[in-house]
């Protein structure tokens, strides 16, 4: 189901007066906007307050964190699987670092329908061996529902919001049954326009199951007609453009501008039906109306043919490139003139001989054959097959690379990507399993022994160290940590030399003192009153018998060379008892250094 451009604010169709649809007042009323407030909405529905109310916490729920995509994962190979009715197409591209690279191009034709479809995708998958790392597919236009909507503001969260209910009161199913995926494709600061894709989940289920019974889990899902956008990231693609999708059972149209898509439609008209109308015209069967088809084409000179129904379902095609273009509209909102847009042609229908020359004779629009890129390293990237071919399935590698420009995927939900390691119980890899279990139980072995090496070598320590800590301190106890009581034992005995003025040379503080205590003669009467021993000096309070007593003190000290820089500080004091106080400093320093 594909729809005209749509306006928010008005809440309907706007279809230009060209527009097929603008005379048939029926369509008018089918896409007109939703319900009034207590009123019924297009499907005869009555719409509660309470109800739409209910219905916006729903769609809240199923958009809420919406969020930029983040850059694609870097050094991977991307698979893009175009499963096509007639025909199974496949290209797989390279991601590294330095940009991509191509691995192969592979078609083939689908056999009857007699043999199993998941059955004929895991066959053609085995046989040229690709890489199911990263697959991306897409589900057919045919049942994608895609229009595009110009809302008054840019705010993610917000169009979080309004892109369910600008959707939901036009489709005919129940938003719990449909899965909505958007993209923001231009406007400004304050405008935006969207591009809004909706499938049903039986839809995408279906797909994810058929894909799984292949032994493929794709990781993106896109919308058929959406995805070949991502071409302009190789291609010539520039300014206004349609790709024509021209497939078996069915045509689709990429509109784009300035390499985003402006918006995708699906017709049921693809090569099958020129070939029906073929044998309709002549009385043939299908194999040799396929065959003529194929080899002589539906045109003669000047555009006759002896097959008018079959250029009769050719002009269809013509017509709906015209509407999808005149559907859409110009960045300032008026009608697209036809005049503005190149056609691209690719799909196996769009190497029916003429048929380029023929659209654009009937469109007015230049019209060609998508063609490999110019540029070498480009053309490298196409030069695995036709273009024409496997432009699809180019669109799809493409979407799951760095290059992507849509941004789609319905796998999501319930249907969202989930790794299966069930290939680790393949047999092909049991022997490699084995070979890591035994790896893993010789480096447990090994480490083990490692332990009990390095535990009896601790052991062993500790009892030399006890038996050291045994003689360093006889008789007393050996601790549970020696290490740490010998550790202990030598910081206590740094703390006592310390206080004791150990600090080098050959006199402590005590010998100082005793040193002093000879040299003072016994008819001097002084004693110390206090004594105190820190690292750089000795201080002492002195009591001597009077002034006297002090001078011969102070002349003694400077009589002895080890006590040459010894200091009377101070100006003495005279107690009531008549007896004098001073103050005497001896460095440490200085005497150990000339002892």
């Amino acid at each position: 189901m594909h729809l005209p451009h749509r306006s928010w604010t008005g809440r309907g169709w706007n279809f230009p007066p060209s527009h097929p649809a603008a005379g048939f007042p029926c369509l008018q009323n089918y896409f007109s906007g939703g319900s009034q407030p207590g009123g019924e909405d297009r499907r005869g529905r009555n719409r509660s307050d309470e109800q739409r109310i209910t219905t916006a916490a729903i769609l809240e729920i199923q958009l809420e964190g919406r969020k930029e995509r983040p850059t694609m994962p870097m050094l991977k190979n991307v698979l893009g699987l175009d499963l096509g009715s007639q025909a199974f197409k496949a290209v797989e591209f390279k991601q590294t670092l330095r940009g991509l690279e191509l691995v192969q191009m592979r078609i083939h034709s689908r056999a009857s329908d007699e043999i199993d479809f998941s059955e004929q995708v895991r066959d053609f998958i085995q046989q040229n061996e690709f890489s199911t790392e990263y697959v991306c597919s897409a589900v057919p236009g045919s049942l994608v529902s895609s229009r595009t909507v110009d809302f008054p503001f840019r705010d993610r969260k917000r169009l979080n919001q309004a892109v369910p209910f600008q959707v939901e009161g036009d489709i005919p199913f129940d938003i719990e049954d449909v899965l909505i995926e958007w993209q923001i494709i231009g406007g400004d600061r304050n405008h935006s326009t969207v591009n809004t894709s909706v499938a049903q989940r039986s839809h995408i289920s279906e797909l994810v199951e058929k894909l799984a019974e292949a032994n493929v889990q794709s990781r993106v899902i896109e919308s058929g007609g959406l995805v070949l956008a991502n071409l302009t990231t190789l291609f010539e693609l520039e300014g206004s453009r349609v790709l024509v999708d021209l497939g078996h059972t069915q045509t689709t149209f990429c509109l784009l501008r300035d390499g985003q898509p402006i918006g995708t439609r699906t017709v049921p008209v693809g090569g099958r039906a020129i070939t029906q109308a073929m044998a309709s015209d002549r009385g043939l069967d299908l194999t040799d109306a396929e065959r003529l088809k194929c080899e002589q084409g539906i045109f003669e000179e000047g555009w006759g043919s002896p097959y008018p129904n079959a250029v009769a379902a050719v002009d269809r095609i013509a017509r709906e490139i015209l509407r999808s273009i005149e559907g859409s509209s110009t960045p300032t909102g008026e009608p697209a003139n036809p005049s503005m847009f190149e056609i691209t042609l690719m799909g196996g229908g769009a190497h029916l001989k003429g048929i380029s020359e023929y659209l654009s004779e009937r469109t007015g629009i230049h019209t060609s054959l998508i063609a490999a890129p110019e540029d070498s390293e480009e053309a490298q990237l196409a030069s695995g097959g036709d273009p024409v071919l496997f432009g699809p399935a180019i669109a799809l590698a493409l979407r799951g690379t760095s290059r992507a420009t849509t941004q789609s995927n319905f796998r999501k939900e319930d249907f969202a990507f989930k790794t299966d390691y069930g290939w680790l119980r393949s047999k092909e890899l049991r022997p490699t399993l084995v070979l890591a279990g035994l790896t893993l139980l010789l480096l447990g072995a090994s480490s083990i022994a490692s332990i009990s090496i390095e535990s009896n070598r601790a052991d062993r320590m500790e009892r030399q160290i006890a038996s050291q800590y045994g003689r360093a301190f006889p008789g007393e106890p050996i601790p549970n940590r020696p290490v740490a009581a010998m550790r202990q034992a030598v910081d206590d005995a740094r703390e006592r030399a310390d206080f004791l003025g150990l600090y080098g040379g050959n006199l402590s503080a005590l010998d100082l003192l005793s040193l002093l205590s000879e040299k003072i003669p016994p008819d001097l009467k002084i004693r110390f009153e206090e004594v105190n021993i820190d690292r750089n000096v000795i201080r002492i309070k002195v009591v001597a018998e009077n002034y006297e007593s002090q001078d011969r003190m102070e002349n003694l000290l400077r009589s002895e060379t080890v006590f040459s820089e010894a200091n009377v500080s101070g100006s003495a004091k005279r107690m009531k008892d008549g007896s004098v106080t001073f103050a005497l400093s001896i460095p440490l320093e200085q005497v150990g250094e000339e002892s």
